[in-house]
């Protein structure tokens, strides 16, 4: 016989109320975990999104063709980042 359940604090808690005799032998083997399902993304988060996939490819044309230093590349953009507050 096959039962389902779902163990909590090292106990096995079976489905349907099923009661299995004291000092029963049971085998149990691991379901597969289930995938958390995704949360539907809102307008906001993806707006925000693609702000930042915009001012990626805006960094990118920056950079094409250029030989860049990764501080002096840090430093620029410090300076950016000041100069726009």
């Amino acid at each position: 016989m096959t039962y389902k359940g779902v163990v909590k604090g090292n106990t096995v808690i079976l489905e349907g109320g099923t009661h299995l005799p004291n000092g029963a032998t049971v085998w149990v083997t691991l379901a597969p975990a289930q995938p958390e399902k995704e949360e539907a993304v809102t307008e906001e988060e993806l707006g925000e999104r693609q702000a930042v996939i915009a001012r990626m490819e805006e960094f990118s044309q920056k950079l094409a063709g250029r030989n860049v230093n990764l501080g002096d590349l840090i430093l620029e953009e410090r300076e950016e980042l000041r100069d726009r507050a």
